[in-house]
């Protein structure tokens, strides 16, 4: 739409209409600052992409103030990447186990991304939490180390061949009910889960085994069973192994 054309319709809207779309002027005339955490990435390397999900984040914080959840945040990093003219499959389309959104930017690396989001109270500033990285139903009906060891090793050699990155959202807020001063994107790398391969038989033997996940001898991670929500949980995972793309400051 043209300008001309977009004083045209305004023109034609009744006083609630142009009263709503004040509001969105207003949001998008005040958009969170930018700040790049790593230069040259696949994302922070196209300021474009930037400033769209920053207005993305302005316009839904004119009208609540929720922190983007996970649908919505699947829904703008998907525009984000279309509005660049990359390629991007459908909503709803995709059946890769642990994948939600596969994108090809103009560079040609296809990356199958799954997609966290967090706006948990008190979030470090040195580490993260996944609280459910992808359903472990097995766990419940295990009852011996080594099938314990067995399912987790093959469920980690299909979830690495399968998502080459886990992209994470994280709203930081000082109290459940206060607006997000600050959101961070992040990358975590799915090399985090290579130790898990060598990982001993001892460590299975409790019915909800912890994994401790390495680099360069350097723990960077726990990856944790939950037999009671049958999930895999991974904690603990250090800022310093991941790639931190960009922060968009509200204050």
């Amino acid at each position: 739409m043209t300008l001309d054309e977009l004083k045209t319709t305004l023109d034609s809207f009744s006083p609630v209409k142009i009263e709503f779309v004040a509001k969105v002027m207003e949001s998008l005339a005040n958009p969170p600052s930018a700040s790049i955490r790593s230069r040259g990435t696949w994302l922070t390397s196209e300021t474009d992409w930037i400033e769209y999900f920053g207005l993305a984040l302005s316009v839904h914080h004119g009208a609540t103030t929720e922190p983007l959840g996970l649908s919505s945040f699947e829904t703008v990093f998907r525009n984000a990447c279309a509005h660049l003219d990359w390629s991007v499959d459908r909503p709803g389309s995709q059946t890769q186990r642990f994948v939600d959104m596969v994108v090809c930017p103009k560079s040609g690396n296809r990356r199958r991304l799954s997609l966290k989001s967090t706006s948990a109270r008190n979030l470090s500033e040195s580490s993260l939490h996944v609280s459910k990285l992808t359903e472990a139903a097995w766990i419940q009906d295990t009852r011996t180390a080594r099938d314990r060891q067995d399912r987790t090793l093959e469920l980690f050699r299909q979830y690495q061949s399968t998502v080459t990155q886990i992209i994470m959202l994280r709203a930081f807020r000082d109290g459940l009910d206060m607006v997000p001063y600050k959101y961070q994107l992040v990358e975590i790398p799915v090399k985090i889960f290579d130790s898990i391969q060598q990982a001993p038989l001892q460590v299975f033997e409790r019915d909800a085994p912890v994994i401790e996940c390495t680099v360069d001898d350097r723990v960077v991670a726990s990856v944790a069973i939950d037999r009671s929500d049958a999930k895999i949980t991974v904690r603990r995972v250090q800022l310093s192994a991941c790639t931190v793309h960009v922060e968009w400051d509200r204050t």
